[in-house]
């Protein structure tokens, strides 16, 4: 009868523990390789990313996706999901119970008072430091999405227009981003920020 010899167990178990420390360290690495994401799966995991992260306050709705289950084509479902989204942002209204009643006065300034008269439809003179101001009370965010705005992408939305006897006080007027800025205002024809930035991860997903 033949016997292995001591050096070739020996060996043997030193490379099979090898293998099983290999495994136990690197299974999550190993099982992303054998169980690769589909695209659409990717698609959605890319989505949910965007959406949490730049509408933080927004929560959306996917049972889209169980609805079109039945798309034989996955390309076609992942836009018809973005659809869905962008007609859940477009639908989006502003929330009047959040409008302000109050200026603190923290974030008042000498001539703010005087300064809130519209002077034949012209911006007043502090008006980059109501800017300021604005972004100071509503945490640097749209009033209607919730995206992050600073100096530069901060739009302004008069609640009462200057038409409507509105003024320039810090609690007819509110920080919007520029999505917002054109759905509020009714202008179909300019670009979208969103549409792009949805196109982008199916095109990235495809």
């Amino acid at each position: 009868m033949y016997f292995l010899g001591l050096d070739f167990i020996i060996s043997s178990t030193i490379l099979l523990i090898v293998v099983f420390l290999f495994v136990f360290l690197f299974k999550e690495q190993i099982k992303r390789f054998f169980y690769r994401n589909s695209p659409f799966e990717l698609f959605l995991i890319r989505l949910k990313s965007y959406l949490e992260k730049t509408y933080p306050d927004i929560l959306f709705d996917y049972s889209i996706v169980d609805k079109t289950k039945s798309e034989p084509n996955p390309d076609a479902r992942m836009y018809m999901i973005i659809e869905h989204i962008l007609q859940e942002y477009f639908d989006l209204i502003l929330d009047e119970s959040k409008f302000p009643s109050t200026t603190p006065q923290n974030i008042q300034w000498g001539s703010y008072v005087f300064n809130c008269e519209p002077n034949r439809n012209k911006l007043p003179n502090d008006w980059m430091q109501r800017k300021h101001a604005l972004l100071q009370r509503d945490n640097k965010k749209c009033f209607r999405c919730s995206k992050k705005l600073d100096i530069n992408t901060v739009q302004i939305y008069m609640i009462k227009s200057l038409k409507d006897n509105g003024k320039y006080n810090l609690e007819n007027i509110i920080p919007i981003c520029k999505d917002c800025e054109h759905i509020l205002n009714q202008d179909k024809a300019k670009h979208l920020d969103i549409k792009e930035d949805l196109e982008d991860i199916v095109k990235e997903s495809i």
